[in-house]
């Protein structure tokens, strides 16, 4: 206690050794002080839910032009303003008509990855809701397939009118004796071909994927959290430490001034 007390008179006399020393007798303070870190960092690493992601692959409706490229009856950056704006919407309120469905324990994520007609549909949460997110999907899914669907039949049905008209064409110029009948017979008959593959080439729109888990958890992994409870219990311990110990001088202090 002298030594304590001839440390707290003459504070200009304290080297870095003495204060370590200081610090170290403290030490069942700054275990306590890890103890308990850690034991709140095991805490959160149970109660911490494990997550995944849950993504749906889907391909817009498309058509092979002329060029051979495959190109979208909608861009999908205009399909997925619909999902965003409109089928979205009207999943969650089917869904929670359900009387069983308290809520909706996930968000939807939809980005189209680059140079694609795809849209990748993404829902995080845990494995226990995988049936509801598959069931929230599949009514995207069959929305985009609804809504897209009249463009498809639009587009056959232009292609299909365009076609019978050649076919008319091609049959007159056969019929025809003109001497520029055989260059226009090669002309539609090409056309006609070219129209046929344009109505083969059409994809109105499907999906292989439905919310199917990532195969490793997502969001911050259980090894950080631990890792960063270590830390933060190891930096907060000395402060606690010295904390103490200037408790204790202040004490000591007020007491002498008494």
């Amino acid at each position: 206690m002298d030594s304590q007390a001839n440390s707290v008179s003459h504070p200009n006399d304290m080297t870095l050794v003495s204060f370590v020393v200081l610090l170290l007798k403290q030490w069942k303070i700054m275990l306590a002080c890890i103890s308990c870190i850690m034991l709140l960092t095991l805490v959160a690493l149970w109660l911490k839910p494990v997550k995944y992601d849950f993504a749906t692959m889907y391909a817009v409706a498309s058509y092979e032009t002329l060029d051979g490229e495959r190109e979208g009856l909608e861009t999908p950056e205009e399909v997925i303003a619909k999902l965003e704006n409109v089928f979205i919407e009207q999943q969650r309120r089917q869904l929670l008509e359900d009387q069983s469905v308290q809520g909706i324990p996930f968000d939807i994520e939809v980005t189209n990855p680059r140079n694609t007609l795809l849209l990748r549909i993404v829902s995080e949460s845990s494995s226990e809701h995988q049936p509801m997110i598959e069931q929230f999907h599949d009514g995207l899914v069959s929305s985009i397939q609804q809504d897209q669907q009249q463009l498809v039949e639009g587009l056959m049905a232009g292609l299909n009118a365009q076609q019978e008209a050649y076919s008319q064409a091609l049959e007159a110029a056969r019929e025809s004796s003109s001497e520029n009948a055989r260059e226009l017979e090669a002309s539609f008959f090409e056309k006609i071909l070219q129209l046929e593959r344009r109505i083969e080439s059409i994809n109105p729109g499907d999906s292989d994927q439905r919310a199917v888990q990532s195969l490793e958890p997502v969001g911050v992994g259980k090894t950080f959290i631990l890792a960063f409870g270590g830390l933060v219990a190891l930096l907060l311990a000395p402060l606690m430490a010295v904390f103490s110990v200037f408790v204790k001088q202040v004490a000591v202090a007020y007491r002498r001034a008494q």
